[in-house]
């Protein structure tokens, strides 16, 4: 069976289009759109016009996509922007009559658990604890799990676009940015802050965009070359990767455009993911850091088609 998986991010729309095969799935087409729904709203409680306009238009791609590649199934998850604005469910609503299929607003926690299964399909997990973390647009994912098991997972409504439209921050942060944002943060990590202490944590597992681009980033650092996209996962050099993310915090726009590896729908965000990853890693030592590149939208197919 041919079966498609709609992300609808707060940032970005996902497509995934996949069969079954030997016990798991065997992709045939994938395509991201960088909606930013979040954009110029998310703090207020809404989706701004335009915003909702680049949903639609992105949605009726896919839904043509999916009748080109004859897809049997479809399975349409929404996320933090949705759940978190007066009009989200009026967008989701006519996303249902584009592509047929109801759209299902899941909370964070099931967000959590489906992104578990997404890297554990991805990284060859072992009996040891890692800590995951999936930055988004509207809402960050932290999650302490291991091959076996999650432990706890928690949703902060910490994500990239909903801490731009807090706190309009300037290009590049200056230091007044840098920590007002950072105490917000860690302000609202305090239930993260109890539970590290119960459990023993030194891998970080980094899934989605951000990391996608940061992983991408030390691989040119590294090898001169964008990274391979059939790997699943990729091992950062720690020391190297928490040079970069120092590096784009105090970075301007144009330095930004001219670095290796860089995606330019992601030259706005990068800063404040990179604040957010920093934060993180002051939480507890880290000796390694893991990129997968698979999220939601995998773990989703997953535990929906298989």
């Amino acid at each position: 069976m041919r079966a498609a998986v709609i992300d609808l991010g707060t940032n970005t729309f996902n497509l995934l289009i996949a069969e079954k095969h030997n016990g798991t799935f065997y992709e045939i087409h994938r395509d991201k759109r960088s909606v930013k729904i979040g954009k110029d709203g998310i703090a207020r409680g809404e989706i701004s016009s335009d915003a909702y306009l680049r949903a639609i238009i992105a949605v009726k791609d896919y839904a043509e996509i999916a009748q080109q590649y004859q897809v049997q199934k479809i399975k349409a998850v929404a996320t933090s922007a949705f759940r978190s604005t007066k009009n989200g469910i009026q967008l989701a609503n006519e996303i249902k009559q584009i592509i047929n299929t109801d759209v299902e607003i899941i909370d964070g926690q099931q967000e959590a658990e489906y992104i578990y299964y997404g890297i554990k399909a991805a990284v060859p997990l072992t009996e040891q604890n890692v800590l995951m973390l999936d930055i988004g647009g509207g809402s960050n994912e932290l999650i302490i799990a291991n091959k076996n098991t999650i432990h706890w997972k928690q949703s902060y409504a910490l994500g990239i676009s909903r801490l731009i439209d807090m706190f309009n921050p300037r290009d590049p942060l200056c230091p007044d940015d840098i920590k007002r944002i950072s105490e917000y943060i860690k302000s609202n990590l305090t239930s993260f802050d109890e539970v590290l202490k119960q459990y023993r944590i030194d891998t970080l597992v980094g899934s989605s965009g951000s990391f996608d681009l940061l992983a991408n980033m030390v691989h040119y650092k590294e090898k001169q070359k964008p990274i391979d996209t059939l790997k699943t996962f990729n091992i950062l050099n720690v020391l190297q990767t928490i040079r970069l993310l120092d590096m784009l915090i105090i970075s301007s726009y144009e330095q930004r455009k001219d670095m290796q590896g860089m995606d330019m729908t992601r030259i706005e965000m990068i800063p404040l993911a990179a604040l957010f990853i920093r934060t993180i890693l002051e939480y507890f030592h880290c000796k390694q850091i893991i990129h997968s590149a698979y999220a939601i939208k995998e773990g989703v197919w997953i535990k929906s088609f298989l």
